[in-house]
């Protein structure tokens, strides 16, 4: 031990930052007894603001662990909820006197939990947390309880402080011993008091049966906010600005999105901005004319190729961080720029369109209408339904927004698990006899042909289709994949790009729902 450490000046330096810890958070428990030389302790409690001198004129802890007074019964059976009037206990330590297991633990004050419902999970008492989850199913956390340590998010202490017209007090207590001093310490036997901007505490050094002490005790005070704003109305002021034009000078205009001028002022969004709502699709949907949630629904306009036309007005619904989401993607509009027929059709005119313009939205209305018919005249679904567990896969897919090989390699294996890997070949395969190994496609084409048909333009790209999946590893070509290189200059890899190409298959995927609607008369 060198003297600083024995002059516990670490914990002088905590003092001094009135225990606030890294990333907002605030040390308000401490209970630490490494060894009888060396113990520390942190206990806290709530003072009104009206009764503040009453306990912070010495550094005397106002409040002791086990000892909390609330409620309190006194001599003549009267009940109070708490000992003495204006503190008030924010943490209690219980204790249960169980025959095989005592049990003790730390507990929080119910008032602050239920003024945030705060929502509790841990493995158990001593190893939990105290979780915010605002009206988008954001989580925050509050606090947190370890056997030792409780540690909470101080701007949700200042504001529960604040609406409660009290400050907060951390009390402290730590001692460390050493029996023998060392030569060349040069001690200052005694005690001195500290008393500074809310800091009120007492260090003692002194001789003690043997041993030399260094003992420090003392409370910092947590001061409320200035002024009373609470978590009830933090989104309210929160409508971020996005683009809408250009001023006479070419400057672009930006104007709030909760504005009540034009109910039908655009703003325009790359179509990346989608991409964070396909890759997730178990939380949510992204359809024709909105994206969903279980927390917002925002109309859009998804029917254009190259960006997302948005009104203004409709942005104000999400919450702030999904603003700021939107806005990073945020674009300038340009001469042409605008909503698509479908979208003006059934958001304008009230008349709602009959099929999405966008190729992806498209396939999946034509891919679901078209299972729907079979299943109505044949008995069973042409491709069979995805589980419940893999129906993001038909959610995910999307024409991807940039020429990108790892986009386009996920959803052109999402096409293929759509259709080829779901063809119902038990139902077609019913009544033909088929080569051991015969694959799906094969099948397909035998079914056909028994119904006195030949698409041969279909199966050609069907073919083509699932080669290049089968070329696909790690989301690169397959250079020693013969079939992969015909399937690679069938859907001319090396002249157009990705996003280009999966347009291509989409389109064609279409054709072979059309082609099957037309030849089977659904």
């Amino acid at each position: 031990m060198d003297i600083d450490y024995f002059l516990l000046k670490d914990k002088i330096q905590d003092i001094q930052t009135k225990f606030l810890l890294k990333n907002g958070w605030l040390k308000i428990y401490e209970s630490s007894h490494e060894d009888h030389n060396d113990s520390a302790g942190i206990y806290c409690c709530l003072v009104s603001n009206d009764y503040l001198s009453n306990f912070t004129e010495n550094y005397h802890w106002p409040i002791h662990i086990g000892s909390e007074g609330k409620p309190s019964v006194f001599g003549d059976n009267s009940y109070k909820t708490y000992a003495e009037e204006g503190l008030e206990p924010f943490i209690f330590s219980r204790s249960f006197s169980l025959q095989q297991n005592p049990v003790r633990y730390i507990d929080i004050s119910e008032e602050f939990v239920l003024y945030f419902n705060l929502y509790e999970t841990g493995s158990d008492k001593q190893n939990r947390k105290f979780l915010y989850i605002d009206d988008y199913g954001e989580q925050d956390e509050v606090m947190i309880i370890e056997p030792n340590l409780i540690k909470i998010k101080i701007k949700y202490l200042k504001e529960y402080i604040t609406i409660r017209d009290m400050h907060f007090v951390i009390c402290f207590d730590y001692m460390r011993l050493v029996k023998k001093v060392p030569s060349d310490w040069e001690l200052n036997f005694g005690e001195s008091n500290i008393s500074e901007a809310g800091i009120n505490y007492n260090h003692l050094i002194r001789n003690l049966g043997g041993t030399t002490q260094s003992w420090i005790l003392g409370k910092v005070l947590i001061e409320p906010n200035s002024i009373k704003k609470t978590h009830f109305d933090l989104d309210k002021s929160k409508c971020e600005e996005f683009i809408i034009g250009y001023d006479e000078n070419g400057e672009l205009i930006f104007e709030k999105c909760d504005a009540e001028e034009n109910h039908f002022t655009l703003t325009f969004f790359k179509k990346e901005v989608l991409d964070k709502y396909y890759n997730n699709p178990e939380s949510y949907d992204v359809e024709s004319m909105s994206v969903n949630s279980k927390f917002f629904h925002l109309k859009i306009d998804n029917n254009v190729r190259t960006y997302v036309p948005v009104f203004l007005r409709d942005l104000r619904i999400l919450p702030h961080k999904e603003q700021l989401h939107w806005k990073q993607y945020n674009i300038a509009p340009e001469e042409g720029m605008g909503i698509s027929r479908t979208y003006y059709t059934t958001m304008i005119e009230g008349n709602w369109a009959e099929n999405s313009e966008a190729v992806d939205l498209f396939f999946k209305e034509k891919f679901t209408e078209f299972n729907e018919k079979w299943k109505a005249k044949f008995g069973y679904y042409f491709y069979k339904p995805l589980s419940k567990k893999d129906e993001y896969i038909f959610k995910s897919l999307h024409s991807i927004s940039s020429n990108n090989i790892k986009s386009f390699c996920e959803q052109t294996l999402t096409i293929v698990k759509l259709t080829i890997d779901r063809i119902n070949e038990n139902e077609i395969s019913k009544g033909l006899e088929f080569p051991p190994n015969t694959k799906g496609i094969t099948k397909l084409e035998k079914f056909i042909e028994s119904n006195e048909m030949k698409i041969p333009q279909m199966f050609e790209f069907l073919r083509h289709l699932q080669n290049l999946r089968s070329g696909l590893i790690a989301h690169s070509f397959s250079e020693t994949n013969k079939e992969c290189k015909k399937a690679l200059e069938y859907f001319e890899v090396d002249k157009k790009e990705y996003t280009e190409i999966l347009d291509d298959i989409l389109e064609k995927s279409i054709f072979t729902l059309n082609t099957l609607s037309k030849k089977f008369e659904l």
